[in-house]
């Protein structure tokens, strides 16, 4: 009788687990098809059972970042860097949410730990050079430009910006040099700029 009781419910975790496997496979599915809200219903209802699952909460905060609930897209990085702390790309979006809320020395913070954990992630160095531009701190934004476009060198923007900050340090052929490069890799941004300022 025990053994039998014992095979029950080994059965019925496995097809627990099953469920929920489909659950979060739908997710995945409803995210990349761009149904973002039914997205966050499905990996909130994976995440009643699994609220530890790091893909799932940093999936779920990407949804809810996609319909413009950026706090609650902020909870759901801040879980997973309660699990992981070094995770990259809640790191990343974290940096991203505190840049977009301007408070760029904490935009900093997280692009650090991005850069800490993976070194080469040319992001990071992207948007890390934009919140030192904003803070006025151009030789650390400029360096962070060049370390982006070091680790990718098809990174539009990182040409786009390192571009404007020549245009603003008055170095204008390396400016437009760098702007001609951001518009050869499809920065619509980067015409406009050249035709104000690549006469």
């Amino acid at each position: 009788m025990k053994k039998l009781i014992g095979l029950i419910w080994v059965l019925m975790m496995v097809v627990f687990s099953a469920c929920n496997s489909d659950v979060t496979r739908e997710a995945d599915v409803l995210f990349k098809d761009g149904k973002y809200n039914e997205a966050i219903e499905s990996y909130t209802e994976y995440l009643s059972t699994k609220p530890k699952d790091i893909k799932s909460l940093y999936n779920r905060g990407r949804a809810y970042e996609e319909v413009g609930q950026l706090e609650e897209a902020r909870e759901d990085f801040e879980a997973v860097l309660a699990i992981d702390e070094t995770n990259v790309n809640a790191n990343l979006s974290m940096g991203k949410y505190w840049y977009n809320s301007k408070d760029f020395t904490k935009a900093i913070y997280y692009f650090d730990k991005v850069i800490q954990v993976d070194g080469r992630v040319s992001t990071a160095y992207l948007l890390k050079g934009r919140s030192h531009h904003q803070l006025g701190d151009f030789d650390e934004a400029k360096a962070n430009y060049d370390q982006a476009i070091n680790f990718d060198n098809e990174n539009a923007e990182a040409f786009l910006y390192r571009g404007a900050l020549k245009v603003a340090l008055n170095q204008s052929k390396g400016a437009c040099n760098d702007l001609n490069r951001a518009r050869a890799l499809g920065s619509e941004e980067a015409k406009d700029a050249i035709a104000r300022y690549c006469k």
